[in-house]
C-alpha cells in the first residue's frame, strides 16, 4: 500500500497550485491518499490563505483528499509536528511535502519503493531531494546515506518519528561536548549552530530536531543520487527561505530501485562533497562559535 502524502500549505497560492499539479502527475498519485494541512492566518482575514484553501478543496487526482484547516496560525514547525504525528500514527509511515516543492513523475514511485526497502535497515528517513553535489564516477548505487535529514520531500516511519525528543532534553550535555558537536557537523557545519538557535528561540524548526534525533540514533537519511524534487520557494516568497540559487539541482524522473545502496554506510567522498554544499563561511563559523561560547557561559 502506498504511503499517505501529507502536504503543508499556508498562503502561497501560486506555489501551492504548482506543487499539487506536479504531484498529481507523479506515478502512483491516483493510488495515494493526500492529506492537506492548511495553516491559519496570522492576523484576521488573509485572502491568500483563503485562496490556498480554495485550491485545496478543489484538488482531485488522488485516491482521496482530506483537508485539515487550522483555526489560527500555529506556524510551520508545530503544523508539521502535529500533522505528521497524527497521520503517521494512523498509517505507520508517510511522505511529506511543503507548498514550495515541485516533484517529478517518478517521485512517488521512488519514495514508496525506498520506504519499503529501507524500513528495517537502520535508516531514519528517506529523501526525495538531493543537492547538486559531486558523486564519484565509480559509485554504482542509485542512493546514498548521509547523517543529515532532508525537509524537501521526505518520508519516514512511525518507529523513527517516535524517537524524536522535541524538547531536546540533553541539549546542554550535547552543546558542552566539542566531540559531539564535531560529529554532528560532519554533514554540514551549520547543524550544531542551528540546534542552538532553535534552543534559544531564534528559529522554530522541526527539521533540526528531527536531524538531531537521527544523529543520536545513529541512523542516516537515504538520498537519491539525482533529485526527484525541485524547490520553487527559493524566490524569497517563503517564511524560512531567502532568495538563493544555492540549492538549485537537476531533477530526474527515475531512480533505479534495483541499485539502491544495501550497506548503510557513509561514503566519505560523498559526505565531503555534501559538507561543502552545506558549509558555513568563515565569518558565520566565528559567529556560531561565539554563540556557543556565550550559551555555555550562561550554563554556569
Amino acid at each position: 500500500m502506498n504511503a499517505p502524502i501529507i502536504l503543508f500549505v499556508y498562503n502561497r497560492p501560486k506555489h501551492t497550485l504548482r506543487t499539487i499539479e506536479a504531484l498529481k502527475k507523479s506515478d502512483g498519485a491516483k493510488e495515494s491518499c493526500l492529506i492537506i494541512y492548511a495553516d491559519g492566518a496570522k492576523n484576521g482575514r488573509d485572502p491568500k490563505v483563503e485562496e490556498v484553501r480554495d485550491i485545496a478543496h478543489k484538488t482531485e487526482g488522488f485516491a482521496n483528499v482530506e483537508i485539515v484547516e487550522r483555526e489560527k496560525n500555529i506556524g510551520l514547525a508545530q503544523n508539521i509536528i502535529e500533522g505528521v504525528t497524527d497521520v503517521i500514527g494512523k498509517y505507520g509511515k508517510a511522505i511529506v511535502l511543503e507548498d514550495d516543492l515541485e516533484v517529478s513523475e517518478g517521485f512517488l514511485k521512488y519514495m514508496n519503493a525506498a520506504l519499503e526497502y529501507y524500513k528495517d535497515k537502520g535508516v531514519f528517513s528517506v529523501a526525495g531531494y538531493s543537492p547538486n553535489i559531486d558523486i564519484p564516477q565509480d559509485y554504482k548505487h542509485s542512493t546514498y546515506a548521509i547523517n543529515r535529514n532532508c525537509s524537501w520531500g521526505w518520508g519516514t516511519w512511525k518507529k523513527k518519528w517516535d524517537k524524536v525528543d522535541w524538547d531536546v532534553k540533553d541539549f546542554d550535555t550535547f552543546i558542552s561536548s566539542r566531540e559531539k558537536r564535531k560529529e554532528f557537523d560532519k554533514s554540514g557545519s551549520d547543524l550544531s549552530a542551528m540546534l542552538l538557535r532553535q534552543r534559544i528561540g531564534e528559529i522554530h524548526s522541526w527539521s533540526i530536531r528531527f536531524c538531531y534525533a537521527g544523529y543520536k540514533s545513529g541512523e542516516p537519511t537515504i538520498y537519491p543520487v539525482d533529485s526527484l524534487v525541485g524547490n520553487i520557494g527559493t524566490d524569497g516568497s517563503g517564511t524560512n527561505m531567502r532568495r538563493t540559487e544555492k540549492y538549485e539541482t537537476k531533477v530526474t524522473d527515475k531512480i533505479d530501485s534495483d541499485r539502491f545502496v544495501e550497506r548503510i554506510e557513509i561514503d566519505s567522498r560523498i559526505e565531503k562533497s555534501f559538507r561543502r554544499k552545506y558549509g558555513c563561511s568563515i565569518y558565520r563559523r566565528i559567529i556560531n562559535h561565539l554563540k556557543i561560547l556565550k550559551y555555555k557561559m550562561s550554563m554556569k
